[in-house]
Order: C-alpha cells, then sequence, then structure tokens
C-alpha cells in the first residue's frame, strides 16, 4: 500500500492511517500566531469524487473564503482554459454556495462540500471536514497542504509494462483509453500533437490539462 508523507513531521502513513495522524499532529503544532486567539484551522480531506486515489489533506483557516479554495484548487489541480466552477451541498449539481462565503460558514466538522471544475468536460472533488483547531499553523498562509497522493501508477496500454508518461487525447474521445509509455509513443498513429503528459492530477487527461 502506497504511503504518503505528513509535511508537519515528515512521518510516512497510510491512506487510511493519515486522517488519525493527522488529527494529532496538527493539535500539537498549533500557535496563536498574530491572527488572534479565536482563529480557527479546518483539517479538511480533498478527493476526486470518481477516483479517490487522488487527494489533499489541507489545514485552512477557518476565515478563508471559497473562493480563495477555488483558486488554490485551480493552481494546484485543475487550471486549463479558466472555466467556470461551484461549490454546491447535497452532492454535485446541488446548492450552489456563494463563493464569498468563509469556510467558518459553509462547514462545521463531518460536513461535506461537493466541487466542480468545467462544466463540459467536468473534474468533480469531494470536500471533507475532519476536523476543527483552535490555532493556525502559519500566519502567511491560509491554505496549507498536510499530505497529498504519490502519483497514481498507469500501465502503458499498448507494452502493458511500462508507466504511461502520456495519454492519448484521441483515443480518449474515442473511448479507448489511450495511456502510453514514453517508448510505445513514439511510434503511436495519432501523433504527438494529440498527446497529454500523465500528471498528478484527477484531471489528467482532460481538456488540454497539463499540469
Amino acid at each position: 500500500m502506497l504511503k504518503t508523507t505528513c509535511e508537519i513531521c515528515n512521518n510516512d502513513y497510510t491512506g487510511r492511517g493519515m486522517p488519525k495522524h493527522l488529527q494529532s499532529c496538527l493539535s500539537k503544532h498549533l500557535g496563536t500566531g498574530t491572527r488572534g486567539p479565536n482563529e480557527k484551522t479546518y483539517y479538511l480531506h480533498v478527493s476526486a469524487a470518481y477516483n479517490p486515489d487522488y487527494f489533499l489533506h489541507l489545514a485552512v483557516f477557518g476565515t478563508t473564503t471559497l473562493k480563495e479554495l477555488d483558486s488554490f484548487l485551480r493552481d494546484i489541480w485543475l487550471e486549463c482554459c479558466g472555466h467556470l466552477s461551484q461549490f454546491s451541498i447535497s452532492g454535485c449539481y446541488g446548492t450552489e454556495i456563494k463563493m464569498s462565503r468563509k469556510i467558518h460558514q459553509a462547514l462545521k466538522p463531518g460536513d461535506t462540500l461537493y466541487y466542480e471544475y468545467d462544466f463540459g468536460d467536468t473534474t468533480a472533488l469531494e470536500i471533507k471536514a475532519k476536523g476543527r483547531f483552535p490555532g493556525i499553523l502559519q500566519d502567511n498562509r491560509n491554505i496549507y497542504i498536510l499530505a497529498r497522493n504519490s502519483q497514481p501508477s498507469i500501465p502503458c496500454d499498448q507494452c502493458g509494462k511500462a508507466l504511461a508518461e502520456f495519454i492519448c487525447t484521441e483515443c480518449s474521445w474515442d473511448g479507448e483509453s489511450g495511456w502510453l509509455c514514453a517508448n510505445c509513443s513514439k511510434g503511436h498513429d495519432c501523433g504527438e500533437d494529440m498527446f497529454l503528459k500523465v500528471v498528478n492530477s484527477p484531471r489528467t487527461g482532460v481538456c488540454v490539462y497539463n499540469g
């Protein structure tokens, strides 16, 4: 089973073990900083709705707006063409929540938000509030990555041996997988213009996303 690294203490944990560890690790390392004693930090688990191999563990200030979280998710995982996005409750395509809302207004521990980027080739995420703690990690960052998934291993569709480094978008659009290793990509019929890099993002192979 793949392990991920806690960015606070640099120890490695399995996917199942990380949430339990972070609950403890966060509480030990939070301080008051200069934002005042009433600031709260939310521990959020973000995962791809249809592929949980892609995930982020985040520490987010309670006063952070959903617009700021939207910008963060775009920067690290999603942005390709300036597509529209939204947060909602009650599942994807549910009731939209305004981007001006703050985390402490939109979530309490145990709640789940749903997020969609691009309403054509949609990438859907689930955001679960795993905990809320008094204090902050750093004064100069509203959102802090606690841990994230390792790059999923995707085998080449042609040779089945090496790991894929590219995805052929034409094959993907035609209903074929199109995952190609570096060697097999050289003789692929569709040509390099149709390739996208395989990247550590739930949007890999979608639209023109290249990381």
